[in-house]
C-alpha cells in the first residue's frame, strides 16, 4: 500500500512539470504560428502565370485568351476557420507597416461572393474598416455568408439592413448606414467604391494620397472645398457640385474620397437632390464611358469592363480603380491581385519612406517570394 501511494506522488509529481512544459509548448507554436501569419503575408494562390500574362505574344498567353478563367463559387463556408484558411486577413501587423490615417472603404454589394472576398483581400489591412451594405436582391446563401464574414472580421462591417439600391437615394442610404455605424471612430477618409471596382495600388498607397485632401471631397477626381459643400443647393442643377455628384451616382458610385468631417454635410446635399433610377442588368445604360475599351465590353452604368487583354497596360495606368467582371474573366482579377500584392510589398513607389520589410528582402517578383 505504501509503495502504492510512493508511485502515485511520483507520477503527479512529474506530471505537473510536464503538464506546464506541454502547455507552454502548446502556447508557443500559437504565438508562433500567429506571429508567422501577421509577418509573412501569403501571396495569392493562383493557377495562371501572371507574369506570361504582360507578353501578349506569348504561348501561355494566346491560350489563356481562348480559355478564360471564370468565376467558381467556393463551398458554403460554416466557420470562421473556413475563411481564414482561405484567405490572408490578419488581426495585426509590423509597425512599420502601419499608418495612422485609418481609412473606411465602402461599396453596395449584391452578389459574387467570391469576387467580394477577393477584392476584399487584396485591400484589408487590420487598421482600416470596411463595410459592405446588402442590397435587397441579393439570394440567401450571399447574405448568409457576407453576414458570416462581417461576423468573422472584426474590422468587416455588414449591416443587418437590406438596401434597394436601384435608385440614387437608395444608394446613398447604403453608405449612409455604413458612414453611421463608426461614426465615433477616428477614421480619416471614407473611399466609396461601385460593386465590381477593382483596385489598382496598395491600401497604403490609397490612404497617403487621401491625407493630402484634408477635409475636402473628392468625386470622379474633382476636389470640392468645406465652403463649397457648406453653400450647395440641391435645386441648383447648374452647378458643378451637382452635375459632378450626379454623374458619380449614375456611374453607381465610383469612385469618391470623402473626408470623415465632411461625410454629413456631403449626405444631406445628396439625399436632397432628386431621386432617379440607377441602371441595372434590364435597364442598362446605352452611352459607354470609354469608347476605346479594348473588351467592346461594358457594365450596367456604360463603364467599360477590364479583363486580361488589358493587364499589359495597368502598370501604367494612372486610375486607382477599374471595373472587372468575373464572370467574363475572373483570371485577370486573380493576376490584378498579384499586382496590389506586389505594389503592396515589393514596390518603392507605393512603399516610398515605408520601412517595408519585405521591400528590403532583395525578393522582385511575386514569384521570388513564392520560392
Amino acid at each position: 500500500m505504501a509503495n502504492h501511494d510512493i508511485c502515485t506522488k511520483t507520477m503527479w509529481a512529474l506530471s505537473v512539470p510536464l503538464g506546464v512544459l506541454l502547455v507552454l509548448f502548446i502556447a508557443l507554436t500559437a504565438y508562433a504560428t500567429y506571429s508567422f501569419h501577421i509577418f509573412v503575408p501569403i501571396a495569392p494562390n493562383n493557377e495562371i502565370d501572371c507574369e506570361q500574362m504582360f507578353n501578349t505574344t506569348s504561348e501561355a498567353y494566346l491560350l489563356y485568351m481562348e480559355n478564360r478563367t471564370l468565376l467558381e463559387p467556393s463551398r458554403n463556408d460554416k466557420n470562421c476557420f473556413q475563411i481564414r484558411r482561405r484567405r490572408y486577413l490578419p488581426l495585426d501587423m509590423p509597425k512599420s507597416m502601419a499608418g495612422n490615417h485609418n481609412m473606411f472603404f465602402i461599396r453596395v454589394v449584391s452578389k459574387d461572393y467570391d469576387f467580394v472576398e477577393e477584392v476584399l483581400t487584396m485591400m484589408h489591412s487590420p487598421i482600416h474598416f470596411f463595410c459592405f451594405p446588402i442590397d435587397i436582391s441579393a439570394s440567401e446563401i450571399f447574405k448568409e455568408r457576407m453576414f458570416r464574414l462581417g461576423d468573422c472580421i472584426i474590422n468587416v462591417l455588414v449591416p443587418r439592413e437590406l438596401f434597394n439600391t436601384s435608385t440614387a437615394h437608395g444608394m446613398l442610404n447604403a453608405h449612409r448606414k455604413c458612414l453611421k455605424e463608426i461614426d465615433e471612430f477616428d477614421w480619416k477618409h471614407a473611399v466609396i467604391n461601385a460593386e465590381h471596382d477593382l483596385p489598382l495600388h496598395s491600401t497604403k498607397f490609397l490612404s497617403r494620397r487621401s491625407r493630402r485632401l484634408r477635409d475636402m471631397v473628392e468625386i470622379n477626381g474633382v476636389h470640392f472645398k468645406e465652403e463649397t459643400l457648406l453653400a450647395a443647393d440641391p435645386n441648383d442643377t447648374s452647378s458643378h457640385l451637382y452635375q459632378v455628384s450626379r454623374n458619380w451616382i449614375q456611374h453607381l458610385c465610383s469612385v469618391a474620397t470623402i473626408s470623415h468631417s465632411q461625410h454629413k454635410t456631403l449626405y444631406d446635399f445628396l439625399l436632397k437632390m432628386p431621386d432617379f433610377d440607377l441602371p441595372n442588368d434590364q435597364h442598362r445604360e446605352t452611352s459607354v464611358v470609354e469608347t476605346n475599351c479594348d473588351t467592346k465590353k461594358y457594365d450596367v452604368d456604360g463603364s467599360c469592363l477590364y479583363a486580361m487583354e488589358d493587364f499589359p497596360s495597368i502598370r501604367n495606368t494612372t486610375r486607382l480603380f477599374i471595373r472587372g467582371d468575373p464572370h467574363y474573366d475572373f483570371g485577370f482579377v486573380q493576376c490584378v491581385h498579384e499586382v496590389v500584392f506586389e505594389r503592396t510589398y515589393f514596390d518603392p513607389i507605393s512603399n516610398k519612406n515605408a520601412n517595408n520589410y519585405l521591400y528590403g528582402s532583395h525578393k522582385n517578383l511575386i514569384n521570388d517570394y513564392r520560392n
